[in-house]
């Protein structure tokens, strides 16, 4: 059933004002309706870049951006994200936090500050620097 309420048919965000073609797979937040990749341990993430191309218009002259930033706790099932070159190797069903640099690390558990954002369902796993399969969640602060 739809709703004359429902605004759209998914929760990614088209975005044209970011060059995010370096951040594919990095999570990321916004200020003031811009986004940039997320810098904090801390501070929950809102998105996640899937998709990001820049191309020129106007003869060359411009660049337009062309970006599709998933919502966290709203994406419809997993997408690919990076793994964060300090992290361990990642295993089916190890839970995963934020990085400073907008890429995941394993979940460092109990006792640490982090924000815990999601689940890795990749069968293979995944190692530092890969893009590897997670399902994401909204973002939860722990410690």
């Amino acid at each position: 059933m739809n709703s004359n309420l429902q605004a759209r048919g998914n929760a990614i965000y088209p975005d044209t004002t970011t060059d995010l073609t370096q951040a594919i797979g990095k999570l990321v937040t916004f200020t003031a309706g811009v986004p940039s990749v997320n810098g904090s341990t801390t501070v929950p993430a809102v998105g996640i870049v899937l998709d990001a191309a820049n191309f020129a218009t106007g003869g060359g002259n411009s660049v337009t951006h062309n970006n599709a930033i998933g919502i966290l706790g709203a994406l419809p099932g997993p997408v690919r994200a990076l793994v964060s070159a300090a992290s361990v190797a990642l295993s089916l069903g190890d839970t995963v936090q934020q990085a400073a640099d907008g890429t995941l690390t394993k979940d460092l558990g109990l006792g640490n500050a982090r924000v815990v954002v999601g689940v890795c369902t990749d069968e293979n796993g995944g190692n530092p620097g890969d893009l590897c399969e997670f399902t994401l969640f909204t973002p939860a602060i722990r410690i």
